[in-house]
């Protein structure tokens, strides 16, 4: 028992260290955090170009989480108060049928969508991305397998094209500041 109530006690101050630390892994260059000033960004709400319904509104949120729960960006609510700026727009979306039965009913369905993206600085200068259209696409079924509706299908698919937007849009902003840290002497 007296080994048991350190063992105990180290494990729950780690497990409350571990809810109260930063998300994700703080970036940095060559063993130098990068500062906060250069961390912030402001995710404007995405436009639709498209025949999804309110998919821009769905998207616009959900990138906005998951740059929350990466922890690399900081992020705002004032547009003038951020150093970069994330701008989005869905200009394709498109579903068909995928898989048919032997009597030509139609099994499971193929959702694809498009998103245009754009990162700046606060000045207006574009960062040159990897991709500047970034695809998704999923196969999903209502009748068989693992069944879902196509309201919960979409808000899959646009799950799946935040992560890439994220994902995207830090190595864009990581690869234009990396050894441009101001005040660091090289």
């Amino acid at each position: 028992m007296r080994i048991f109530l350190p063992i105990l006690l180290v494990f729950c101050l780690g497990f409350c260290t571990y809810l109260t630390r930063e998300p994700g892994n703080p970036p940095k260059i060559d063993g130098i955090p990068i500062p906060d000033s250069k961390r912030t960004v402001y995710v404007q709400n995405f436009r639709n170009n498209s025949y999804g319904i309110a998919m821009h509104t769905t998207l616009s949120d959900l990138v906005k989480q998951e740059i929350n729960y990466r922890g690399r960006f900081i992020q705002t609510r004032e547009k003038s108060q951020a150093a970069y700026r994330i701008y989005g727009e869905i200009s394709h979306y498109q579903q068909v049928g995928a898989l048919l039965d032997q009597g030509g009913q139609q099994l499971s369905k193929e959702m694809f969508v498009v998103c245009k993206v754009e990162l700046q600085k606060a000045g207006g200068e574009k960062i040159p991305l990897e991709r500047t259209e970034i695809p998704a696409r999923i196969i999903y079924s209502d009748q068989v397998g693992f069944m879902e509706t196509e309201s919960q299908a979409q808000t899959r698919l646009l799950k799946i094209l935040a992560v890439r937007i994220a994902e995207e849009m830090e190595r864009a902003w990581y690869y234009s500041i990396a050894g441009k840290i101001e005040g660091e002497e090289e």
